[in-house]
């Protein structure tokens, strides 16, 4: 995976100011990452926006629905009807969106054909018991495993692409943002991502975006079982207690559940159809939309002042990152920054405070010519922040927040990812929001062990983070 230095956000790039995007209820895309937010089919016939709500959500249909047809119409797999529906399936990562899985790239990639052939023939066992709702195939990444959110969203961008390209170029035209013409993309003239060449920007309205969920992670089909008595009574009778079964067993559950017979179909069916919900990037649990506030405002507000670099060495490199932490601190302890860790009385998500470190620090790393990528993949494992300067000094940043595994971040996983990329060299960043115990003691200890033996141990530092009162009430 490429290193993700220096997000860039649609409307830096093409002289767009944020709010006539927001205005317009478009999410401002990071060019060259993918944001972990996915189209729901679900939400399309809800959307706000008249062309998503009308002629994508009847293009989807007629294309699920020539689906559903062909399925029936086919005799055996491989037939010309099979073929047909195989074909309408297109399951291509779609790099136009920029969202999905890629990180620190909007790179697309296919997918092998045994998804499709899954797909249909979970399909044809829908039609078989009566149903022959084209959105059916909405529900395939809760049916099958292999079949994601990430799946479903590029089959639906790939099927809704020219509603999507449509849009965009009508936005564009309106304000006058450098286009050129894509003959594949029905010959509309549209914005051409800077880091993919010949790769056009498609602009997605926020209301049809749900959360990605990370990779094995179960938020794709605990709300469903949570929410459903019948799919709970067959993952206990299943597998004796749901807390312990894992997704696969869990998508093994609704599946049975659910083709059970026509009438458990239609009753989760209907009440899956009532229940999505858009990301909302008010509360912005995962702080998405946070990160685009810090990229689209003026930098210099949060990057303070450190002292330049003197030297290209490893030590200078550390200082300069304990800089960077520090400055951080300060923002979020006395410069009330702390908020965006929280929405109202709720804690947001890990993610929140890495993306807003992340937000911060790369201000700093911009004027001080230091590269920082985050969520690289060196082969031990997602690391949160890589520093380097060079090819030879390199640091990482392991950022947890304390109601997280502070313990096995500093004892693990931080060795893994140093370990990964080749140094010696590691901070643990702990942003305490509260439920700390005696975790900081630990790795306080562990610290002390570790350089009594003569090795060289991670360092740690602290940011408070914990929900504050206003100044009025303190």
């Amino acid at each position: 995976m490429a290193k993700l230095i220096r997000p860039t956000l649609f409307s830096k790039k093409f002289g767009i100011a944020p709010k006539t995007l927001a205005a317009e209820g478009f999410i401002d895309p990071i060019l060259n990452a993918d944001t972990k937010l996915f189209i729901d089919p679900l939400l399309l016939e809800e959307s706000s926006h008249p062309k998503i709500q009308t002629d994508a959500f009847e293009l989807l249909k007629k294309r699920f629905g020539n689906v559903i047809s062909l399925v029936k119409a086919s005799k055996t797999e491989g037939d010309v009807a099979w073929r047909s529906a195989a074909k309408i399936l297109d399951l291509s990562e779609t790099a136009e969106t920029c969202l999905g899985y890629g990180g620190a790239s909007t790179s697309g990639n296919s997918r092998p054909d045994s998804l499709k052939r899954t797909m249909l023939h979970t399909a044809r066992e829908i039609v078989e018991l009566g149903e022959n709702d084209p959105q059916i195939i909405s529900l395939m990444g809760l049916l099958e495993e292999g079949v994601g959110a990430d799946t479903i969203s590029d089959l639906t961008t790939n099927l809704i692409m020219s509603v999507l390209a449509e849009i965009t170029e009508d936005f564009c035209k309106r304000h006058k943002v450098t286009v050129k013409p894509f003959f594949l993309y029905d010959n509309r003239s549209l914005p051409e991502n800077p880091f993919r060449s010949g790769v056009p920007v498609l602009l997605v309205p926020k209301d049809i975006l749900r959360v990605l969920p990370i990779a094995n992670d179960r938020s794709e089909v605990s709300r469903v079982i949570a929410e459903n008595a019948k799919i709970r009574e067959a993952v206990n009778g299943l597998f004796g207690n749901i807390t312990k079964a894992t997704v696969t067993q869990w998508k093994h559950a609704i599946r049975k559940t659910m083709l059970g017979s026509l009438d458990n179909f239609k009753e989760l069916f209907n009440s899956l159809l009532n229940s999505g919900a858009p990301y909302d990037s008010e509360e912005d649990f995962y702080g998405h939309y946070m990160l685009r506030e810090i990229l689209a405002s003026d930098r210099a507000a949060y990057a303070g002042k450190i002292a330049p670099q003197s030297a290209k060495t490893k030590a200078e490199l550390l200082r300069i990152v304990n800089e960077i932490i520090e400055n951080f601190r300060i923002k979020v302890e006395e410069n009330n920054l702390w908020e965006l860790l929280w929405h109202d009385d709720e804690q947001r998500h890990e993610r929140t405070a890495q993306l807003l470190f992340f937000g911060i620090a790369d201000a700093f790393c911009e004027a001080n010519n230091i590269d920082i990528s985050p969520e690289t993949h060196p082969g031990g494992g997602p690391v949160d922040f890589k520093f380097s300067t060079g090819y030879e000094n390199r640091l990482i940043v392991e950022v947890k927040l304390s109601t997280g595994k502070v313990v096995h971040g500093y004892k693990t996983q931080l060795e893994i990812y140093k370990s990964a990329s080749r140094t010696d060299a590691g901070i643990l960043l702990v942003i305490d929001v509260g439920k700390m115990g005696k975790k900081l003691e630990t790795i306080q200890r562990l610290q002390r062990e570790e350089r009594l033996a003569g090795r060289v141990a991670s360092e740690i530092a602290l940011v408070d983070g914990t929900h504050k009162k206003s100044a009025s009430h303190r």
